[in-house]
């Protein structure tokens, strides 16, 4: 099973997943609803990887319609699911894979864990808003920015 296979069963097991031709008629790509999420199928399995994960978010932290986007509110929660997608997608752990299998840019690193480039660079900001321009994990240093990752060791050896 692919990654997007592995996802959607786990979400199947919490709410129902139904995949249909969903944005030539509604103009999305994904839609929770009646507690639901609609997938278009046909997008690419990388794609509805990254659909399925942010509403899944919805999911799991939304409250009400949020439909409106010139509604302010509407964004926040646009923005909660979207932070909810992007740590269940890429964890620290997977960010310090990327780096440590030399790929630090947008493009090396949403091929290497098969995301968007947009959902790698949304995943960019979540941690630089998050912790900041450095943040410590496993004895590596992290520096996020915009646009690229870079990771040094902190073990000293010798």
């Amino acid at each position: 099973m692919n990654d997007f296979e592995n996802l959607l069963d786990k979400v199947n097991t919490e709410v129902p997943v139904i995949e249909l031709t969903l944005e030539e008629d509604t103009g999305y790509t994904g839609l929770y609803r009646n507690n639901r999420i609609y997938l278009d199928k046909t997008k690419s399995n990388r794609k509805k990887k990254v659909v399925l994960a942010e509403e899944f978010g919805h999911h799991k932290r939304s409250i009400g319609n949020i439909l409106n986007y010139k509604d302010p509110d509407a964004w926040k929660e646009e923005w909660k699911a979207r932070r909810y997608g992007i740590e269940l997608l890429i964890t620290l752990d997977d960010l310090l894979d990327c780096a440590l299998n030399g790929c630090n840019n947008i493009y090396e690193c949403s091929e290497h864990l098969n995301v968007t480039p947009e959902f790698f660079e949304d995943t960019l900001i979540h941690y630089f808003n998050k912790y900041g321009k450095y943040h410590y994990h496993r004895n590596f240093k992290f520096t996020f920015d915009y646009e690229f990752i870079f990771v040094e060791s902190l073990k000293v050896f010798g």
